[in-house]
């Protein structure tokens, strides 16, 4: 509010502040990429001090995973609509075609490879990116087998390991293209094929 007591338009501080480190986070990641960015950096060209980022995230991994998963997370989600098997392959095949797309695969791919030497980014990767990601990949899992009782017979966890695995290889070993006739056919060996939108 102002002096008068008037509730001032548009977002609280807090949020503003909150949005614009994940937008120069983001932005930063894409243009110069991971090494050397520090929180210093951010805070700058967020137009905000070190001390309201470390208000929010205990280190530079946080923030780092999480400018990346406000940025991607909607496209990441399974649709509402059809059966669990339709839900499950759709998102499989939304997450492939995010990560052909260069302004997420290249950040990606700098979290990933800066994990392997940086426990705190390694822990953020796990807690802030793949936990809920995986338990919401079971959960529809678990959907599909008992939508179908008498259909293919899997572990949920296996599934995962072996659909995902197979795709983060081609995205982070052999740098192939994750074409749709490829995801198809690693859908079919593990939940089975069946029709999806094209969404």
């Amino acid at each position: 509010m102002d002096k008068r007591g008037v509730a001032r338009p548009g977002r609280p501080r807090s949020e503003r502040a909150r949005h614009a480190v994940l937008e120069a986070t983001r932005s930063l990641l894409t243009d110069k990429g991971l090494p050397g960015l520090t929180v210093d950096e951010i805070a700058a060209h967020a137009g905000v001090s070190k001390n309201t980022i470390y208000r929010w995230w205990p280190n530079k991994a946080a923030v780092l995973m999480d400018a990346f998963t406000a940025a991607t997370s909607i496209k990441l989600e399974a649709p509402a609509e059809g059966t669990a098997v339709q839900r499950f392959r759709a998102q499989v095949h939304r997450v492939a075609r995010l990560m052909n797309e260069p302004e997420a695969r290249r950040p990606f791919i700098a979290l990933v490879a800066a994990s392997q030497h940086d426990p705190e980014l390694a822990a953020a990767l796990r807690d802030r990116f793949v936990a809920d990601r995986r338990a919401a990949a079971v959960a529809l899992l678990d959907q599909v087998a008992r939508e179908n009782p008498n259909g293919v017979n899997f572990k949920p966890d296996v599934v995962i390991d072996l659909v995902y695995g197979a795709l983060y290889y081609r995205l982070l070993i052999t740098g192939q293209h994750l074409d749709a006739p490829y995801v198809d056919c690693l859908l079919d060996a593990t939940v089975g094929p069946e029709a999806i939108s094209s969404d």
